[in-house]
């Protein structure tokens, strides 16, 4: 996915300006996809040169002025595009995984510590879905009245709590297996002769 794609569709529901877009990342996708205000701005730019949304400037009084941004027709007509064509294989990167995988490298008390930090982080998330985003979906879908793709929203926030609750899972896992292997080995030591 490309970060023009994804201010394609933030401005699809409505004009904005990257400040407002940033805004409409914290409420929305950025949980999978997020941009710094530079970015979006410099990205904006080029949407512009290419034709796919098209700036007013909004005079405010006592406010600097703020530069709105539109999709324009070319700018549906690439959304469109991007929105049909077959999703990019994703490159999976799991820095905690690549940890994992030379975890015997690393005294067991500190890479237990850092298994640990990664389930609280995924229970906070979960956490965070439940309480936080769903109630968001259905209060945002009502407000700018787009109860239909309220669910697609919640479809996205699914895979978020399957994924957050797999990672719990895996966790828990990967800590009770290293709690077993110590009973038997009856040490507290490294995983080698690390402690």
């Amino acid at each position: 996915m490309s970060l023009p794609h994804a201010l394609l569709g933030l401005i699809h529901y409505g004009p904005a300006t990257g400040y407002d877009l940033k805004a409409r990342f914290r409420e929305s996708i950025y949980f999978f996809w997020n941009a710094t205000l530079p970015q979006i701005y410099r990205t904006l730019g080029k949407m512009e040169a290419n034709g796919w949304v098209i700036s007013t400037v909004e005079h405010q009084d006592g406010k600097p002025s703020r530069k709105v941004y539109r999709m324009s027709e070319a700018g549906e007509k690439e959304f469109e595009r991007w929105l049909a064509e077959p999703p990019e294989a994703p490159a999976p990167r799991v820095p905690m995984l690549i940890k994992a995988f030379f975890g015997a490298r690393l005294p067991r008390s500190r890479f237990l510590e850092q298994i640990r930090r990664v389930r609280e982080y995924h229970a906070r998330l979960l956490s965070k879905y439940e309480k936080e985003i769903a109630p968001q979906i259905e209060e945002h879908s009502h407000r700018v009245g787009k109860g239909e793709d309220a669910y697609f929203w919640r479809m996205t926030l699914d895979y978020g709590r399957r994924q957050a609750q797999m990672t719990v899972d895996w966790c828990d896992a990967v800590l009770k297996g290293i709690n077993e292997a110590q009973k038997r080995e009856g040490q507290d030591g490294g995983f080698s002769s690390r402690s």
